[in-house]
């Protein structure tokens, strides 16, 4: 790919608006945005909206999907019992906001201030760690499918990862260029730091990073 984050950066309008004209699960997607991470959070929510969040992430691929694997995910979390369902989406949950709870660095306070003795660091680090684990807990559900959920549960502080999200990323960062597949709590902690760091490059917020990310695959790389 030619294209370099400055130049992503002086397009990332463009790539927005074609992205909310062009992506057939926009309307959809911009709601759950706004609305399942509340909803996740206070239980008010149906089996559906966990079975939607993993039908999304295999059908946003339109055309390339591998339909046997997504069909044996699907029926896994359709047949899966609701309680445990909310089970583990409850520890996801607990983990990460447990994480942001514990923040070793408050908001008005400088590291140098404080005790090592009350900076949870280990606790923080494995926050998503231990969500992913309880979402790969769901019957059929694995970590790049897991990821989707986290993201619906708190898309400010993480990113779904597939195949196009990865080369992509890898493509204006440091990232490693192979995806993995499967893929492992260990290489999602690199790409997540990836998006991160170029989604400040941007300027812009996880929701519009993933509307650029999938038009920048779309002009740049085929679907093979």
């Amino acid at each position: 790919m030619d294209l370099t984050p400055a130049e992503v950066e002086d397009r990332v309008a463009g790539y927005v608006e074609a992205y909310r004209e062009s992506a057939p699960f926009y309307p959809v997607e911009a709601e759950a945005i706004g609305s399942l991470p509340d909803a996740y959070r206070t239980g008010d929510y149906g089996k559906r909206d966990i079975e939607w969040v993993v039908r999304w992430y295999f059908r946003r691929r339109v055309e390339a999907i591998d339909h046997d694997e997504r069909r044996a995910v699907e029926d896994a979390v359709a047949d899966a019992d609701r309680r445990e369902i909310r089970g583990r989406m409850w520890d996801a949950i607990d983990a990460i906001d447990d994480a942001e709870a514990d923040d070793p660095v408050p908001d008005d306070a400088e590291a140098d201030d404080l005790d090592p003795d009350d900076v949870k660091v280990d606790e923080t680090a494995a926050a998503h760690h231990r969500a992913l684990d309880a979402l790969a807990h769901i019957p059929g559900v694995d970590t790049a499918v897991a990821s989707g959920l986290l993201w619906f549960l708190d898309p400010d502080r993480y990113f779904v990862v597939g195949d196009r999200e990865w080369r992509v990323v890898a493509a204006l960062t440091d990232l490693d260029d192979e995806c993995p597949d499967p893929m492992t709590v260990e290489a999602y902690d690199r790409y997540l730091a990836a998006v991160r760091t170029l989604a400040d490059e941007l300027d812009v917020d996880h929701w519009k990073l993933y509307m650029v990310i999938q038009r920048v695959h779309a002009a740049e790389f085929s679907d093979s």
